[in-house]
């Protein structure tokens, strides 16, 4: 594609796109941390024009936003939490419920958007 030719409006759904393809994606939780700080930090760069769209961007970044803080309780629990179960127990339910919230949102996002989200790893 040529530069200057699409819409930043398609940018905001590939841009989700592709980090429902992170998330789906095998790989390690820091390497997924990692690919959603670069996903939110583009889409904040993205700025679209049709109420569909800013609305879906802003469920997006929620959406990636929290499945990023359940990563992060994920890589505490195994960086921590090493034979203290109590303290793995309590990062496993915060890492759940982000996790869960997060996919939440992020179906929403999709709504709005258009794309058909489904089931993000179990969430």
């Amino acid at each position: 594609m040529l530069a200057g030719c699409g819409s930043a409006d398609s940018s905001v759904e590939n841009e989700f796109r592709d980090g429902l393809e992170q998330i789906r994606a095998p790989q390690s939780s820091q390497a997924l941390h990692d690919h959603l700080a670069q996903t939110l930090a583009k889409l904040r760069k993205e700025h679209p024009s049709a109420d569909d769209e800013r609305r879906g961007r802003a469920l997006a970044i929620r959406g990636f936003t929290l499945t990023q803080r359940g990563i992060q309780a994920r890589l505490d629990m195994a960086a921590k939490d090493s034979g203290k179960l109590e303290a793995a127990v309590r990062d496993a339910r915060r890492s759940d419920r982000y996790l869960n919230r997060g996919a939440a949102l992020l179906r929403a996002a999709g709504r709005a958007l258009g794309v058909k989200v489904g089931l993000l790893n179990g969430h």
